[in-house]
């Protein structure tokens, strides 16, 4: 335990190394404006966990941890190889999926999720895998440790968990401004194995907005319908129509949460031929109607 008789001489030693401010009224600016709020922890450690064919349809933050087990996360089209060590932060819907692990029953990845009232802030840490520095997994450790507690011994941290997640978060930023270690990054174009999936990816995203044929993505990267089946099943491990449903639904989430648009409005946007269908996949898939989700998500 740390007594003021203890610790008073080196607070005043350090004190008294203090150079007389020039401004009294002019500090160090915090590189955050607000915390995480909302802030929850959980390993994954099972592969039926990571393979989940259900999308997550959230407007949550997710600070992915890779403990053990190096795998890919495809975001938006993109595919990230990360590794022990290695991390990335995934943006509110953000269409998302894990995939292609080396050893699948030594799977080990730990995710920091939160909301965050001032996203912009973010921004520098999107779509950019990094390794965690010394520092970086201290404070992850101090996260966790608050978190287990929590838990654990049934202890109030509504104040030290949103702390001390964000110590973490400037952390990340601070290193973004200047440089960020990069992890695996994009998919090398020599994988041949999954060297079709970039263009597979280019080619939904950008025709979203209409009904998407199977016959067209196979011309599009060059394979038959059936071998395309094939291969997308075996690199990602579920169905190329699964894929395409759940970027159409990760989209309209977006677009419920961030903008007024009508749910005819949005449905058209994502491709659904009418109100009826987009209605019935979205509950299929969300678990409640689009209206609903809009009214639960702005509450």
């Amino acid at each position: 335990m740390i007594t003021w008789k203890k610790n008073h001489h080196e607070i005043e030693r350090l004190a008294r190394k203090l150079p007389e401010p020039v401004n009294l009224f002019a500090g160090v600016q915090s590189i955050l404006s607000t915390l995480p709020e909302n802030v929850l922890q959980f390993l994954r450690h099972n592969e039926r966990y990571m393979l989940v064919n259900k999308p997550f349809s959230h407007h949550r933050f997710v600070l992915t941890a890779c403990l053990n087990g190096p795998g890919y996360i495809i975001v938006d089209g993109e595919m990230y190889r990360i590794e022990p060590g290695q991390g990335m932060l995934i943006f509110p819907y953000q269409n998302h999926h894990w995939t292609r692990f080396e050893h699948p029953a030594g799977i080990s990845w730990l995710f920091t999720t939160f909301e965050y009232r001032v996203p912009e802030e973010l921004e520098p840490l999107r779509n950019t895998p990094f390794t965690f520095e010394d520092s970086d997994l201290e404070r992850l450790l101090r996260v966790l440790n608050v978190s287990c507690q929590s838990f654990r011994q049934g202890r109030n941290v509504r104040n030290e968990l949103p702390i001390e997640a964000g110590l973490l978060l400037s952390g990340l930023l601070q290193r973004q401004h200047r440089y960020i270690k990069r992890a695996g990054g994009k998919l090398l174009p020599d994988a041949a194995d999954v060297r079709f999936l970039k263009p597979l990816f280019t080619f939904v995203q950008r025709n979203m907005k209409r009904p998407i044929d199977i016959s067209e993505i196979a011309s599009c990267v060059h394979l038959s319908p059936s071998r395309l089946r094939a291969r997308f099943k075996h690199a990602l491990g579920i169905s190329l129509g699964n894929f395409i449903r759940r970027t159409r639904i990760h989209t309209a989430c977006g677009l419920l949460h961030s903008t007024d648009q009508s749910v005819s409005e949005i449905a058209e946007e994502c491709g659904f031929d009418s109100v009826y269908s987009f209605s019935r996949a979205f509950h299929q898939v969300v678990g409640k109607p689009p209206r609903d989700f809009r009214i639960d998500i702005r509450k």
